[in-house]
């Protein structure tokens, strides 16, 4: 484990309404995120209001996340629909 992941509540709530197949294509990419392999996941920086966060996109879900490289976290704070998640 190279970065320990943090997941917000509200992702946590949002996860647990998901079809379980997509959960868990969800949870695979977060250990992977968690085990630093960043090259099977596609991964961009965000711009505007949410730079310094990035975004992590998994089918038509996409995870917002901030990195901590002082404490070696990641800390997720939205999962959601393509279109929804970035209105928060």
């Amino acid at each position: 484990m190279i970065y320990k992941v943090i997941v917000h509540k509200r992702a946590v709530r949002y996860l647990k309404r998901l079809p379980e197949s997509q959960r868990q294509r969800i949870k695979k990419s977060l250990k992977e995120l968690e085990d630093g392999i960043t090259d099977k996941v596609d991964i961009k920086a965000m711009a505007g209001e949410w730079k310094g966060y990035y975004r992590m996109r998994i089918g038509d879900a996409r995870v917002i996340f901030w990195i901590d490289r002082k404490l070696r976290t990641i800390y997720v704070d939205h999962i959601g629909a393509r279109g929804d998640v970035y209105k928060e």
